[in-house]
């Protein structure tokens, strides 16, 4: 249960570790002596003596940090079109009120000063100046109910113009446990109970999955249970004897297979085979699901083995995906997807997965993830349940949308009111009360956000055609 501190070889007997969090290789890898270890993965099974070849800066764990930190500097930040207006439209309100002032002082001195004043309050930017604040303010505070928790002030935005996802797999789409998919077996609930009985004392996810199957049944205590290093487990139950692990384990005899297949044998032979597959997030086909139909792109990009990032994306109706991709290659393929004019939306939680958020138009970490991968994210997706995700976006979209909306209204207020106060035709009281309930109707409109009404549509740029790799 130790991380690995530094980079090196393994200089000790075979031990099991995980390396989730930094390849994406879902199952965890047996290394034998001479073997490298990276620094940040976890030793699961057996003493490990580690022969230590880089520390600090060399480290693999390190450029993975040093490739976030040069994606986030190529990131390109939007600016705040409301913020811009509201600056310039002051020098041009202070500029007619000069004229106005001059003007009447010409023509009627009396009348001066009040049709000054009646341009300097009808004018008064307080809608331009509140049309972006209110909308985003709004939305942070819908967003957070939903377990959305928004990082930088942009990714609002960003989120609403996403139209490609990119999804890493091990830990994003799928939980860290395996689960139980089908038993083969003449008595499920006696082959479960003599499984679990040889398992229960081991950390391996497989091992773990059987016990979970086999909650509620009464299980023996089983003795003598060894573990075999990239085999399985053997022990006796009730006097006899049994294997559990790979067929060539179980069975004495070679397998050429890719499944996560597990066989219970005894002395007369074949008990049990149990098939497992990684078990998928709440919420992952759903999320899914209702990208797919909102018109965004969707696949996966991860770390695991083909076979296995093929079985996911079967099971979530997507046709996709990269296997055995590289932090550095994930990052190259985000650069190809922008390149086609796609913007990106990527989500995941480890550490491999840093460098492609920290250079996404729009990151999604998970709360559960490795602390690099949220630092390098623009919205933490609190829970366990991506539901949230499509949610969060289609509130993104009816932000930018009211937005707009208070922005138009904005403009095209002070475009009318104003020069009807130049003329003298409004005076300072009522320009005040205009100037309020100006501000007070984009105060109201940006309360719409989180509504269940649909929101006006926000143009994106096409997203680009795809390919699968394996």
């Amino acid at each position: 249960g130790m991380r690995v501190p530094a980079d090196g070889v393994l200089d000790s007997a075979d031990c099991r570790v995980d390396e989730a969090l930094l390849s994406g290789e879902s199952a965890p890898l047996r290394k034998r002596r001479g073997d490298a270890l990276t620094g940040g993965s976890m030793v699961i099974e057996g003493p490990a003596i580690l022969r230590v070849e880089r520390v600090g800066a060399e480290t693999a764990l390190a450029g993975i940090a040093a490739l976030v930190a040069r994606a986030q500097s190529e990131r390109p930040r939007l600016a705040r079109a409301g913020e811009r207006a509201a600056a310039g439209f002051v020098l041009r309100t202070l500029a007619l009120a000069a004229l106005c002032a001059v003007g009447w002082s010409v023509f009627n001195p009396a009348r001066a000063f009040a049709a000054t004043l009646a341009v300097l309050v009808v004018s008064c930017p307080c809608a331009f100046a509140l049309a972006v604040p209110a909308a985003i303010t709004r939305a942070l505070a819908v967003l957070a109910r939903q377990g959305v928790f928004i990082v930088h002030s942009d990714a609002v935005e960003n989120l609403a113009l996403a139209n490609h996802a990119v999804f890493d797999k091990t830990g994003t789409l799928t939980e860290a446990h395996l689960e139980l998919e089908a038993v083969e077996a003449a008595d499920r609930a006696s082959a479960l109970s003599l499984a679990a009985a040889l398992a229960r004392g081991s950390r391996h996810p497989v091992a773990q999955a059987l016990v979970r199957a086999a909650s509620g049944l009464a299980v023996e205590t089983a003795g003598d249970v060894r573990t075999v290093e990239g085999g399985g487990l053997s022990g006796m139950v009730a006097g006899r004897a049994y294997r559990l692990g790979s067929p060539a384990f179980a069975l004495g005899a070679a397998q050429q297979d890719d499944r996560d297949a597990v066989i219970l044998a005894g002395e007369q032979g074949v008990v049990a085979a149990f098939s497992l597959s990684e078990r998928l997030r709440p919420g992952a086909r759903e999320a899914v699901a209702a990208l797919l139909a909102s018109g965004v792109a969707v696949e996966i990009v991860s770390g695991d083995a083909a076979a296995k990032v093929a079985r996911v994306a079967e099971r979530l109706g997507l046709t996709q995906w990269r296997a055995r991709q590289s932090p550095a290659a994930k990052l190259e393929r985000l650069r190809e997807l922008r390149a086609g004019g796609a913007r990106v939306l990527a989500v995941g939680d480890g550490i491999n997965d840093a460098p492609v958020l920290a250079g996404a138009d729009i990151a999604v970490a998970l709360a559960s993830g490795a602390e690099l991968a949220q630092a390098a994210g623009d919205v933490i997706l609190d829970g366990s349940h991506l539901a949230a995700l499509p949610e969060a976006r289609a509130i993104a979209r009816q932000t930018l949308a009211v937005l707009r909306q208070n922005q138009r209204w904005a403009l095209g207020y002070n475009l009318a009111v104003i020069p009807v106060a130049a003329l003298g035709f409004v005076p300072p009281w009522l320009a005040a009360i205009g100037m309020s309930l100006s501000s007070l109707l984009v105060v109201l409109n940006a309360l719409r956000i989180g509504r269940r009404t649909p929101a006006a549509p926000v143009p994106a740029p096409a997203a680009a055609d795809l390919s699968h790799v394996a």
